[in-house]
Formats: C-alpha cells, sequence, structure tokens
C-alpha cells in the first residue's frame, strides 16, 4: 500500500475543513517537522501527508493527521490524484506543498496571514542561509519582508485557491518535478502575484545528488529523466530560457520611541 504508484489510496479525510492545508509527501525516515507531535487544536490549517513508503514507527502523523493517503508517482503527482479524488481543493483557502526533507522554521498560520495580507497566490518561505544548494534567488535576505518574483521553487510552494485549481491540471506534467515552477511562473503573467517570503524561514536539511540520491535513482528506474522533462516545459511554454527574477521589495519596518 505504501509506496510509489500510478494511483492513490485514501485512508482518512476531514469531515470539517480548516481554512488551509499543510500537504507533506513522506517516505519512511524522521522528518524535521510535524513527526512526533501534533500542533495545537486552535491552528488554522490541517496536516495532510502522502506516504511513498511505509511509515516510520515513531510517525505520529500516520494515526494523527487529518488526511493520510498513500501513492502517487511523486509530490506533485499525488497531490493532483488526491484532489482529483476528493475535490478538497476547492474548500481551502490555501495549500503549502512541503518535501519531507523540509524543515519549517515559524508558524504555518502566521505564514498564511502574510500571504493574505500581500494577496500572493502562489509562494514560498525563505531558505536560511546555510542550505547548501539553495539558489540565491530563494535564500533569506535580511531587511525584507518579502519580495514579489516571477518563480517559485517547486519545493515548498504555496498556492491561494484560485491560482491551484487553474494549476492544477499541470501538476503531473513532470513527474520529477523540474520545470513545473518554470510552468507556474509563465502562467503568472498579469493575473496573479507570487513572492518570496522572507519573514518566513525553512531549511531544506538534504542535499540533492543527481546521481545517488534515492529519489532520482527512482526516477531513473520508472524512466524519468528531470532534464528532458523540464526542456518539454520549457518547450510548451515557448520560453528558453526562463529567467527568474525578483520584481518589488517590501521591505521590514523598525519603531524606534523616547
Amino acid at each position: 500500500m505504501f509506496e510509489n504508484s500510478n494511483d492513490i489510496q485514501l485512508l482518512s479525510v476531514p469531515r470539517d475543513p480548516r481554512r488551509y492545508l499543510v500537504l507533506i509527501r513522506a517516505g519512511s525516515k524522521r522528518r524535521p517537522s510535524f513527526f512526533s507531535e501534533i500542533p495545537n487544536e486552535e491552528r488554522e490549517y490541517d496536516l495532510a501527508i502522502n506516504y511513498y513508503a511505509t511509515p516510520h514507527p515513531d510517525d505520529i502523523l500516520r494515526k494523527r493527521a487529518e488526511i493520510v493517503f498513500a501513492g502517487g508517482r511523486s509530490k506533485m503527482h499525488g497531490a493532483k490524484r488526491f484532489f482529483e479524488a476528493t475535490g478538497l481543493h476547492n474548500d481551502y483557502e490555501g495549500v503549502l506543498f512541503l518535501d519531507d526533507d523540509i524543515e519549517i522554521l515559524f508558524n504555518p498560520d502566521a505564514f498564511f496571514a502574510v500571504c493574505n495580507e500581500y494577496s500572493l497566490d502562489l509562494a514560498q518561505p525563505a531558505l536560511t542561509p546555510d542550505c547548501i544548494d539553495a539558489m540565491g534567488l530563494t535564500r533569506e535576505h535580511p531587511g525584507l519582508r518579502l519580495r514579489t518574483t516571477n518563480w517559485v521553487e517547486v519545493m515548498a510552494p504555496f498556492f491561494r485557491r484560485a491560482f491551484l485549481k487553474e494549476m492544477l491540471p499541470s501538476f503531473d506534467l513532470s513527474i520529477s518535478g523540474w520545470g513545473l515552477d518554470l510552468y507556474w511562473g509563465h502562467h503568472l503573467a498579469d493575473r496573479w502575484t507570487a513572492g518570496i517570503v522572507d519573514e518566513f524561514l525553512m531549511r531544506h536539511t538534504q542535499v540533492s545528488n543527481h546521481e545517488t540520491g534515492a529519489f532520482y535513482s527512482y526516477l531513473r528506474s520508472i524512466g524519468i529523466d528531470p532534464y528532458d522533462e523540464m526542456k518539454s516545459i520549457l518547450t510548451m511554454i515557448d520560453t528558453n530560457p526562463y529567467i527568474a527574477r525578483p520584481i518589488r521589495f517590501i521591505y521590514r519596518t523598525y519603531s524606534f520611541r523616547a
């Protein structure tokens, strides 16, 4: 049951969804976030976990998350299958999609509030300076509250409901995930706003190894080349290269009183 597959198996869904959803794609290893305890009931988000391997024996989310499902070929592919099966993307105001090696260093409710305040349709927290393989655009920029951009990385994107509904059909265009963020960025156009939120930080705890890493070994075993998937999407959007860039800077403010 707990394995990569083209289909999914629903194990639990909420009777009364909260405002937001945090959806984690996870395997058998310990995660740095949401592993050993569930946040208090006052939160405004549900927790969903999509297992592609047998859960670790100490993984509290297996029995305590509001949503549990198994299967899917990768994070966004499994998410698409889940939303197609349940229609819950119509209920949540927004969804944060997390890789299982992401450590979030903030309260998700506060992050969702800032995304709402600045009408961000697509967003991500900034990465801590110690993330070895992070792009400069996604690292924390001290002094900024957030930057609007034309691109958000597939590692941990937040989608507001309307943009999620529009982009959901794209979620299985790339099983590796490579190129999906370019597709989303291209389709922002003038209708939607994206941003990297420096006020909230996350840490990528694993360095991606494209040669010997477990995920890339899995992709090779099913005949998928991430580079080919990215090339396909660049051809699809007729943009090569895609230039990821900041657009507008929102600075932190400070008060001084005598």
